[in-house]
């Protein structure tokens, strides 16, 4: 845990600095501008007959007039869109709050991609104040050295990854090996796919940073991805986080978080959805907990999850607060202690379910000690003042649902 705290400790907060565009003449006032590889240009952009050959072109048109939606048609990549830049293939900017929508051409054969692939770059970057949506689209071959690797959102962005929307096999040697959210962005998950990417540092699947930073997944899921730290989400610096609906399942980390981890003054609300069969080598195989930050749990599922030692649902350091008021937590398994949450910070429940070793074998939660809970006090006290006693019901035997101990 203390090689953790120092590598998330020392990360800097990644502002990403982006180019400038400008505007063009405005065209007729029609239902979308399209992108295809084999377009041009110089096209109006506005039929599949006449289509633009880059992203940022649309883009800068779609700013500049009443048509807010760009229709991708098959891939693009770095030679389509003619970049130059050495750090990521497509720009996004824009100022104003219409929303535009960026979707693919539905299509069995040739779905429309947005790629990086071969090219050593990030994939997107988008900055600005127009809010962007993407839908039926592909975000896949982005590396970077340093933070994003496939999709970044500036400071002040607001992104929205609608239905079959995927991002995948990305990697960056730092933050957000899928997505990266800077200080002051917003990226709302609503029926995206995130999988299959990695992060040499926290977030393999997302990485989100900053105060004022803002996560929010009400469908979709985040699966398969891996990372240091937070295999597929991690928060750090007082971004929040509301899962309201979808799944974060199959992740990896090698030292906490198998599916979440949160790290300096960060706060976590589960409103539904289910956090499933996550793994860390290390300590909280669903959630992890550092640095004065907080997990709520309202409704949704904590199970099946993995720790290779403490905390196999949920782990937190002595400064963290977690709170239970519904749902539940059940099926998951630490070598060590609290198969279903442990903690040396504050405890509370008064609802919801945590289940221990007299459940059913499928339910139990399961560790070598406090198989729903262990708490340890590290100033030496047995009292479970920080804990709501009076409020705390576990669906478990006292010796092996609940242990407090300062050994």
């Amino acid at each position: 845990m203390k090689k953790l705290l120092f590598l998330l400790s020392a990360a800097a907060v990644i502002v990403v600095l982006f180019c400038s565009c400008s505007s063009m003449e405005k065209p007729p006032i029609e239902g979308s501008y399209y992108v295809h590889a084999e377009g041009n240009d110089r096209n109006n952009g506005l039929s599949e007959e006449y289509p633009f050959r880059s992203l940022f072109k649309a883009m800068v048109m779609a700013v500049d007039s009443r048509i807010k939606t760009i229709t991708v048609i098959g891939t693009l990549n770095a030679e389509s869109e003619q970049s130059i830049n050495t750090e990521r293939v497509f720009f996004i900017q824009g100022m104003g709050t219409t929303p535009i929508l960026i979707r693919g051409k539905i299509s069995d054969t040739n779905p429309a991609v947005l790629s990086a692939a071969g090219t050593g770059r990030r994939v997107v970057l988008i900055r600005g104040t127009v809010p962007i949506r993407f839908e039926n689209i592909e975000i896949s071959g982005g590396f970077s050295s340093n933070e994003i690797g496939g999709l970044g959102i500036g400071p002040g962005s607001t992104v929205t990854l609608g239905p079959v929307t995927v991002i995948r096999d990305n990697q960056s040697n730092f933050l957000g090996g899928g997505v990266f959210v800077a200080p002051g962005g917003s990226l709302f998950v609503d029926g995206a796919k995130i999988f299959d990417n990695r992060s040499d540092a926290p977030g393999g699947g997302i990485a989100v940073a900053g105060q004022t930073s803002v996560l929010v997944i009400r469908n979709g899921e985040i699966y398969n991805n891996h990372a240091q730290a937070g295999g597929g989400i991690a928060l750090y610096q007082g971004s929040s986080f509301t899962l309201s609906g979808g799944v974060i399942h199959s992740n990896t980390a090698d030292l906490a978080g198998g599916g979440v981890i949160l790290n300096q003054d960060c706060i976590f609300t589960m409103e539904g959805g289910e956090i499933r069969g996550n793994r860390s080598s290390g300590s909280g195989g669903g959630i992890a907990l550092m640095e004065r930050s907080s997990f709520i749990l309202l409704n949704g599922e904590i199970l099946e999850n993995r720790a290779a030692e403490h905390g196999g649902g949920i782990a937190s350091d002595h400064t963290g607060i977690i709170t239970i008021q519904g749902g539940f937590i059940s099926s998951n398994r630490a070598a060590s202690s609290g198969g279903g949450v442990f903690t040396s910070g504050a405890f509370f429940k008064s609802a919801g379910r945590i289940y221990g070793r007299d459940m059913p074998q499928d339910a139990a939660n399961a560790a070598n000690s406090g198989a729903a809970i262990f708490v340890y006090h590290m100033d030496g006290t047995r009292t479970r003042e920080i804990s709501a006693g009076d409020n705390l019901v576990l669906d478990a035997s006292v010796d092996d649902g609940w242990i407090i101990t300062n050994e």
